[in-house]
């Protein structure tokens, strides 16, 4: 009797081991995931993703009244945006608004390399705004 009850126990404590070790090596490699590298991307992918970016001040929009900016950034990535890649990218995030569509933007900013992304801020200041 007392075998059988070592061997339940027995088998208890490596199924608890099992999960411990299974949830270390989860957590390890979540860890190494957040400290690597962003992504290999093409060159003229994350160039795009910059101009993207930076598009409020190449476009000159910051120059102009926040109901005017939205037009002059739009025409000036229509004509400087290089790959196919980055245009697809802006259909992805049309239909998102706000919050949503600058959550999104920052994401494929950290994605490429980049620190941050000034456009992003700029939805979320037209959005807040009634």
């Amino acid at each position: 009797m007392d075998a059988k009850i070592e061997l339940v126990h027995s088998g208890q404590t490596m199924t608890r081991t099992a999960c411990l070790i299974a949830c270390l090596g989860l957590a390890a490699s979540c860890r190494r995931d957040s400290g690597s590298p962003a992504a290999q991307v093409p060159a003229p992918y994350k160039s795009d993703i910059e101009s993207l970016c930076d598009s409020v001040v190449r476009s000159g929009a910051d120059q102009l009244t926040p109901g005017n900016r939205p037009l002059a950034i739009a025409t000036w990535l229509g004509q400087h945006l290089q790959t196919e890649e980055a245009h697809q990218y802006l259909v992805k995030i049309q239909p998102l608004d706000g919050d949503a569509k600058a959550h999104a933007l920052d994401a494929e900013a950290l994605r490429v390399g980049l620190p941050g992304c000034a456009l992003s801020a700029e939805w979320r200041t037209s959005a807040a705004k009634p």
